[in-house]
């Protein structure tokens, strides 16, 4: 399982950068596992499974107080 956070814009909100680090292995064997990795995925902003890969990546969003140097152009001209 890969834990994913992105650092969003604060004035656009598309992401900055992102940083990935491996949390664990997680191993599925009965309907009961499937079920609290459901309950504990809620916890994240977006989960995707990769089936062929055998990859899980938990994403969340984080915003750092930054800002993409076209958002400082763009929201001044207005």
């Amino acid at each position: 399982m890969t834990h994913v956070i992105e650092k969003l814009c604060e004035l656009c909100g598309k992401p900055l950068s992102m940083e990935e680090r491996m949390v664990r292995t997680l191993k599925i064997y009965s309907h009961k596992d499937y079920s609290n990795f459901l309950i504990r995925s809620r916890a994240h902003d977006r989960v995707e499974v990769d089936l062929e890969k055998g990859e899980i990546r938990l994403f969340d969003h984080d915003f750092p107080g930054d800002v993409h140097p076209g958002c400082i152009e763009k929201y001044s001209e207005v």
